[in-house]
């Protein structure tokens, strides 16, 4: 009796509904917390990747791993924004050799198939799982990174706050450490909020920054002489006593910019300049 491929292909497909159901329950018992409440649409894509496998197993090799590749490309984007963790995601391969591999052994044994017949098939299996799981990893780490670097860039944003208050004014409150990158962006939102609100008077308000070195006071200079080069007045406010100490122990050199000990005084010093330019 010779091997018939196309009809173990059709009896891996004929039971997809079965297998499907096998494995979703297998994995909602493992995995309760992430499986459970997305079940449906699980088993929904269960059963489709097992009825694919009915070409796939057909397929020349090369074509078939082509297939599945685009699947896990497609998948992995997919179960990644489901909320799915990968090591869960990945955690049901080993369920499905075990499943289609049982079907092929009963085929191939109604069949009488050689052993080398039995061994090239499941082999071809197993190449195209292991594909599956090669380009669902990719596609899922990516889409989370891209999640993860949004994210990122979504909290930087928040972190320089810059916010006008008045026609021409607006005002920086830092909050926390400035490091390298923290400063970049200090300097990219705060040329970027300047030109897009029109202001002419920018406060960089200090209270909330724990220590002023000279890395963190040189990133400042370079805010302020970036903001003068586009004709925005910069000046700082709430220097602390502790932190006025520190810049003057480190021999930090202030006297290029205007500082106010509040953000009121400096508001007060725009409006007076603003009247008497009026007079």
């Amino acid at each position: 009796m010779s091997w018939n491929e196309e009809q173990v292909a059709e009896k891996v497909a004929a039971q997809k509904n079965e297998l499907a159901e096998k494995i979703t329950n297998i994995q909602n018992q493992k995995h309760p917390e992430q499986q459970v409440p997305i079940s449906k649409q699980l088993l929904e894509e269960r059963v489709k990747l097992i009825e694919m496998y009915k070409e796939l197993l057909i397929d020349p090799l090369d074509t078939a791993l082509k297939k599945i590749s685009l699947w896990g490309e497609e998948t992995g984007e997919y179960c990644s924004k489901l909320g799915m963790t990968i090591d869960v995601a990945l955690d049901e391969l080993p369920i499905y050799r075990e499943v289609m591999a049982e079907v092929i052994t009963q085929e191939a044994i109604s069949q009488q198939a050689s052993f080398h017949e039995y061994s090239d098939y499941v082999t071809k299996l197993h190449r195209i799982i292991d594909q599956a799981a090669h380009s669902f990893s990719v596609a899922f780490v990516n889409h989370h990174n891209h999640l993860m670097e949004t994210a990122r860039n979504a909290l930087a944003e928040l972190s320089v706050p810059v916010v006008p208050l008045e026609k021409g004014v607006a005002v920086l409150p830092i909050v926390g450490t400035v490091d390298t990158e923290r400063a970049k962006l200090l300097m990219e939102e705060s040329l970027k909020r300047s030109t897009k609100l029109n202001v002419t008077y920018f406060i960089l308000d200090l209270s909330g920054v724990p220590i002023i070195d000279t890395m963190v006071a040189h990133q400042l200079f370079q805010v302020v002489d970036s903001l003068r080069l586009l004709g925005v007045e910069a000046v700082i406010t709430g220097i602390r006593p502790e932190i006025a100490q520190t810049v003057v122990s480190l021999g930090i050199d202030f006297h290029n910019i205007k500082t106010y000990a509040t953000l009121q005084q400096a508001l007060n010093a725009y409006r007076k300049r603003e009247k008497d330019g009026e007079a």
